[in-house]
């Protein structure tokens, strides 16, 4: 069996997204480059590989075990171009998976600026991406560590994340707790009353923070709530800034200076917490000085977001965060009960 590196990434590529298209657009290549390397991998190995939906694709049995392997000989490949290069213009990457909740512009460019400071010597590369596909990118070895919300009362730390994601219990995978990261439910200031709960829009269907405000329209309406998935937290705050809904936002993202205008609360829902956790392979064998630079690296700049700063309203109320647009806290019939 003869198979190439290249061919190897295209059905990385795949895996990851689950689709020749999405894969296509990745790598830059036409579809039909794709659809011809994929064909003549299962040939090679003698068996489909992938199993053809309506919607995409998803591994066989075979596809599988060739996944595993797939990320070892990229891994070795990865660290054989490394050592053939000069080190000085190839330092060491650190490839780290954001979810969309914790991936607005502003917290991004906090691990930016930090990153650059804690990782001397260490090119950091950041990827949005759901929380469903993190696990996917570790099994690639497409990331080496993630950015991810938890829920703040589990018992056990080193299985809350594959539990959470309703995975195998896995041993691969090792967590950090960081910071409780605030969210406040908002709708629009022109949204309308009768109308509010109605409408929900999110970034990610997987992640907690996202989840959470559905399920609890659900059990305090009628019906379950309409949602507009958007998969960016600027697009859920400009959609619910808009009229669209209402959503869960991060308290830093909702009360960041003048950006905040035309949202007030959602009257009758709490405000929650969740925790920014870091995600680690507990086997890789990069040095473990880059492991606390990072973990400190995202400490930082998560403790940042959470903060108070100069000229920026405080959290002790929903109407002083969104401003005096934002009406009292009156409950609302058509969701309180």
């Amino acid at each position: 069996m003869d198979i190439d590196a290249r061919t190897l990434r295209t059905f990385r590529e795949v895996t990851l997204t689950g689709s020749f298209t999405q894969a296509a657009r990745r790598l830059g290549y036409s579809q039909s480059s794709v659809t011809a390397q994929m064909r003549a991998l299962e040939r090679q190995v003698g068996e489909p590989v992938f199993e053809r939906l309506p919607n995409g694709v998803r591994l066989t049995r075979a596809g599988t075990v060739l996944c595993d392997y797939a990320r070892q000989i990229l891994t070795l490949v990865g660290e054989m171009e490394t050592a053939l290069r000069r080190p000085a213009a190839n330092p060491p990457r650190l490839t780290v998976g954001i979810v969309p909740a914790l991936a607005y512009g502003q917290q991004l460019a906090r691990v930016t600026h930090i990153g650059r400071r804690l990782l001397s010597g260490v090119q950091l590369a950041l990827r949005v991406m759901g929380t469903a596909e993190v696990h996917d990118a570790f099994r690639a070895g497409a990331i080496d560590g993630a950015l991810v919300l938890t829920v703040v009362d589990a018992e056990d730390p080193a299985v809350r994340f594959a539990d959470q994601l309703h995975t195998e219990r896995s041993d691969e995978l090792t967590e950090v707790r960081l910071q409780e990261v605030e969210f406040i439910p908002v709708t629009s200031v022109g949204h309308r009353r009768g109308n509010l709960g109605r409408q929900v829009v999110i970034a990610d269907p997987d992640c907690p923070s996202q989840r959470w405000l559905p399920e609890f329209l659900r059990l305090r309406c009628d019906s379950p709530p309409e949602i507009h998935e958007l998969g960016s937290m600027a697009g859920v705050r400009a959609a619910t800034q808009s009229g669209l809904g209402c959503a869960m936002l991060p308290m830093a993202l909702a009360a960041s200076h003048q950006e905040a205008g035309g949202l007030r609360p959602l009257p009758g829902v709490p405000r929650m917490r969740w925790n920014a956790s870091l995600v680690l392979g507990r086997s890789d064998t990069r040095p473990a000085l880059d492991w606390q630079n990072l973990t400190e690296t995202l400490r930082q700049a998560t403790a940042l977001s959470c903060a108070v700063h100069p000229g920026e309203p405080g959290p002790a109320s929903p109407v002083d965060v969104l401003g005096d647009a934002a009406p009292a806290l009156d409950p609302d019939p058509s969701i309180a009960s």
